[in-house]
């Protein structure tokens, strides 16, 4: 059973690599950092508190910076199985990235064989960067499996609401003059109104408690799929809580996301957590 379960486990790493090299072209690297404390109101009852920072552009710039609330209980409790509903709200300030994009446009020519058309380059676009804050609610459920003492599954499933704020951002436009110097032609402001998203994500961990050791390794596989607009994401996550007493925890992952949308980049993310229970 445990050379299994330890297939299983290496698998789904392996699956996280093998997506990463061939998305390898435009993934980018950023790091995550988070803090959270966790309060047992009564039995089976629990509040929660996170905030996280994370950065992107390969650790140059701020991707994000947000602040959650959460709220649990425990529907079922038994030695080998666990049945727990979850509400959470966050709020995201979210930092867009700057973008240049090149311009053409098409060109005819009567040459010695006819006429010719051809793309030629006029010169580029460039979105400033901006901030487009949101806030999500999350229900979830989450079951806990427990074969033994050592290995732990856990399968949650999440429905998620995100509301996106209106924001704006200026596009100026630079064009080839006469001279074929490139000049400010034209500066465009660019609104975004208010959406809404509803999403479901669906996350399967498997965790290690090692005999006489500190560290419990992990490995996560999540998807996420859009219920009112059509991007899907997949997350492979391998880490490792490390416990320092009871009540005091770190975590360290290594993450690869990927989705056909451009509201967050591809790419690699190296995680450190804190946990605190009181």
């Amino acid at each position: 059973m445990k050379r299994i379960l330890t297939i299983i486990w290496v698998a789904a790493a392996m699956q996280g690599v093998h997506v990463a090299n061939l998305h390898a072209q435009d993934n980018d690297f950023g790091l995550d950092f988070s803090v959270g404390a966790e309060k047992k109101i009564r039995r089976g009852m629990d509040f929660g508190l996170e905030a996280e920072a994370r950065t992107q552009d390969n650790t140059r710039k701020i991707d994000r910076w947000s602040l959650g609330a959460s709220f649990g209980v425990k529907l079922l409790n038994t030695t080998t199985f666990d049945l727990k509903a979850g509400l959470k709200w966050e709020y995201l300030w979210v930092n867009n990235l700057a973008e240049c994009n090149d311009k053409y446009e098409e060109e005819t020519y009567y040459t010695a064989d006819g006429y010719v058309t051809q793309n030629e380059y006029v010169g580029y676009n460039h979105k400033h960067t901006y901030w487009r804050n949101r806030h999500r609610t999350s229900f979830s459920l989450n079951g806990v499996y427990k074969p033994n003492k050592r290995w732990e599954f856990a399968l949650r499933e999440m429905v998620q609401y995100s509301h996106f704020c209106e924001a704006s951002t200026t596009t100026d436009k630079y064009r080839l003059d006469d001279d074929d110097n490139l000049a400010l032609k034209s500066s465009e402001r660019k609104d975004y109104s208010g959406k809404d998203k509803v999403a479901l994500r669906s996350r399967l961990t498997a965790q290690y408690d090692i005999r006489h050791c500190l560290f419990d390794p992990y490995a996560q596989v999540e998807y996420g799929c859009g219920l009112n607009y059509s991007t899907s994401k997949w997350r492979f996550t391998v880490g490792t809580d490390y416990k320092l007493n009871k009540q005091n925890k770190l975590t360290l992952f290594y993450r690869y996301q990927t989705e056909n949308d451009d509201d967050e980049p591809n790419g690699h993310i190296i995680g450190l957590g804190y946990g605190f229970k009181f």
